[in-house]
């Protein structure tokens, strides 16, 4: 963008937005505190005690103020981190099939990789990572199977239970049968009132 004069506005109390050929520049601040960024990209704070003649401005770099050794530097370094990344990943997803499918250890993966070369430990740990992963996903597919197993158990129980107090069976002595039946007492508070349901969605 281009502007053949210097233009300034005031865009709000204490701000004030400058338009010139090099680009656009903001201002804000009160009297005796100041922060400009200028269209070069270099960020202006002046600080000043009035009827003092005290005055402190400091200026931070640009971009492009950057020496090109240093900005290649960190080019350098966002180009090594991306494919640390994308190994990692690869890796990672690498390991979870080969122990979920194929039966793999950690430590035999781990092996492979030293094996053929791979010695960062942030891309070794990429196999540790998929391991607890899937350990995890085991362990909650364990409970989920158990309670479904349970509710599959309760569900059973409440049924015969249902039939028993629709013979005339006192909801106590129901009681005392699962108790003999090794039911816990939780789970008969639970197997009862369900089988009162049962019967009550049955009229």
């Amino acid at each position: 963008m281009g502007f053949s004069h210097r233009k300034s506005f005031k865009v709000a109390p204490g701000v004030r937005v400058t338009a010139s050929k090099s680009g656009i520049s903001y201002s804000a601040g009160t009297k005796g505190a100041r922060v400009t960024k200028r269209a070069d990209g270099r960020v202006q704070t002046s600080i000043s005690v009035p009827g003092t003649g005290i005055r402190h401005t400091s200026s931070s770099k640009s971009r492009a103020d950057e020496p090109v050794a240093e900005r290649s530097a960190h080019q350098d370094h966002a180009r090594e981190k991306r494919a640390l990344e994308a190994d990692y990943r690869r890796i990672y997803s690498t390991a979870v099939t080969e122990m979920r499918d194929r039966g793999f250890t950690a430590d035999e993966l781990v092996a492979q990789l030293r094996g053929q070369g791979v010695a960062d430990r942030r891309l070794l740990r990429a196999v540790d990572d998929a391991d607890k992963y899937l350990k995890r996903s085991a362990a909650q597919s364990a409970k989920q199977d158990a309670a479904i197993a349970k509710e599959q158990e309760i569900d059973e129980l409440a049924r015969g239970a249902a039939r028993l107090l629709r013979e005339g069976m006192k909801p106590r002595h129901v009681d005392a049968r699962l108790k003999d039946q090794g039911v816990g007492f939780m789970m008969r508070g639970e197997v009862v009132s369900r089988a009162k349901k049962f019967n009550k969605h049955l009229r």
